[in-house]
């Protein structure tokens, strides 16, 4: 008997202890009762420790609300594909960019208007938005702005004696200019130069610039062409501009022979490490690089310089960025308020400064680009160089013209026809002017028809 009154007694402890845990729980919002929601991104591993780190911070801060990490870096939208035919998909994340539209279209990317006509989003860069027509859903905007630069060694540049690449668009190098220093930077395993007797293109020790097929669209820019006008309305592939600009990189690789060939990039070691082991002397690359080149830059074993793009016709660079989307689940459908909370966090630059101040991302608000203050923020770190701010920060704000990938909705239909024919180029198979004429134009005029106008070839 007198066992059982202590069991009771104990029992009526221990429920009175568990009630008032509960009701604690529901009142401060503990996280047993937090919202679960699922971002996806993709990224090495410097970018899987940012990343996390920042989701980490908002989860420490939210007790609510509870996001865990997904990361995919191999078939990413084949991924997504198959988590949204199983009605598994994350509840937001990063986007092919080329992908959207179909995905808006179809309803698996939530409209996202209601925060840029609130202003609840804060006021991005206008050229950094997703939207597809006017007036029409708007997917998202970068999670990060992104300028294309030139990425070298000053040390290399120092003991060859050449002036480093300019930082100012009024100043950037004639396309002449440029072939004339990667010349002087290329040179084979004997130690001749382009253009000097005994110059074997077959053993090249050292290349004086990679990586400009990856961002071949912004060179067509350069020259006043491009794939499509920035009004959405005439393919512009045909133009001579284009096509010159086109068959200017061809040239680097087979004429010039101052840039990797397709079939020699895997012998080349990632950017940072040719950089460092003076296999490359110049980079062209996307802001982004910086994380890695920064962290070289800051442990000392790189001297790291940061120049513009050269001119052909003009001095600009192509925007890119990654948008983080909401994906319409039944999650975010039923959590709207809580999936609203993240975003705006994620997307604030206030929030996102380590990724900012570490190389990986770029503001995406204009002030971060006026206010000398906010630019300290983020550039007065051990990674920046000093030319950062005429580089990368000036060139990005007025020296800009919005990615295609922003406003054509049919982006990924006709890259599907045009990718394959650039294969054609960069492996010199055919020239420029032979790929797009008869190759890409006919197939992307069967594709589209009269959608479109399309620039003539005039000499």
């Amino acid at each position: 008997m007198r066992f059982i009154r202590q069991f009771l007694v104990i029992m009526g402890i221990v429920l009175s202890a568990l009630f008032i845990a509960g009701c604690s729980g529901s009142e401060t919002g503990g996280k047993e009762k937090a919202v679960s929601l699922t971002m996806t991104y993709w990224g090495g591993p410097l970018e899987k420790e940012s990343v996390e780190a920042l989701i980490k911070t908002f989860n420490e801060q939210h007790d609510d609300i509870q996001v865990k990490a997904q990361q995919v870096n191999e078939g990413y939208i084949e991924k997504l594909t198959s988590q949204a035919a199983s009605n598994k998909l994350p509840d937001f994340g990063y986007f092919p960019e080329g992908s959207i539209p179909a995905w808006l279209e179809n309803g698996r990317i939530k409209d996202v208007s209601e925060l840029y006509e609130s202003g609840e989003i804060g006021n991005k860069l206008p050229y950094s938005i997703f939207q597809f027509e006017e007036d029409g859903p708007i997917a998202g905007s970068s999670v990060a702005n992104e300028t294309n630069n030139i990425y070298y060694n000053k040390k290399f540049f120092d003991e060859q004696g050449v002036d480093y690449p300019p930082t100012k668009a009024d100043d950037a190098w004639t396309w002449e200019e440029f072939i004339e220093v990667a010349r002087k930077f290329t040179v084979d395993r004997k130690g001749n130069h382009p253009g000097e007797p005994g110059f074997d293109a077959k053993n090249i020790e050292t290349y004086g610039v990679s990586n400009f097929t990856y961002f071949y669209e912004n060179f067509l820019i350069l020259n006043e062409g491009g794939i499509i006008s920035e009004d959405g309305k005439t393919i512009l592939l045909g133009s001579k501009n284009t096509i010159d600009a086109l068959q200017a990189i061809q040239d680097l690789m087979y004429v010039e022979n101052v840039m990797p060939k397709p079939s020699q990039l895997s012998t080349l070691p990632s950017t940072d490490t040719a950089l460092l082991t003076g296999r490359v002397a110049m980079n062209i690359d996307g802001q982004w690089a910086m994380q890695e080149l920064g962290k070289a830059k800051k442990e000392k074993s790189l001297d790291l310089g940061i120049g513009v793009l050269p001119k052909m016709k003009r001095a600009v660079t192509l925007t890119t960025g990654t948008p983080i989307v909401v994906f319409n689940t039944d999650n975010t459908k039923a959590h709207w308020e809580e999936t609203k909370t993240f975003l705006t966090f994620i997307m604030d630059p206030k929030n996102s400064l380590p990724l900012i101040q570490g190389g990986l991302w770029m503001p995406n608000e204009e002030s971060w680009y006026t206010d000398e203050e906010l630019i300290k923020k983020w550039t007065d770190t051990e990674i920046h160089p000093e030319e950062y701010k005429e580089a990368v920060i000036d060139w990005g704000l007025n020296h800009v013209v919005q990615n295609p990938n922003y406003y054509w909705s049919d982006r990924s239909k006709a890259s599907t026809i045009i990718n394959p024919g650039l294969d054609q180029i960069w492996n010199n198979q055919k020239t420029a002017k032979d790929v797009i004429l008869n190759d890409i134009l006919p197939k992307l005029k069967k594709e589209f028809g009269d959608k479109y106008e399309y620039a003539e070839y005039e000499e």
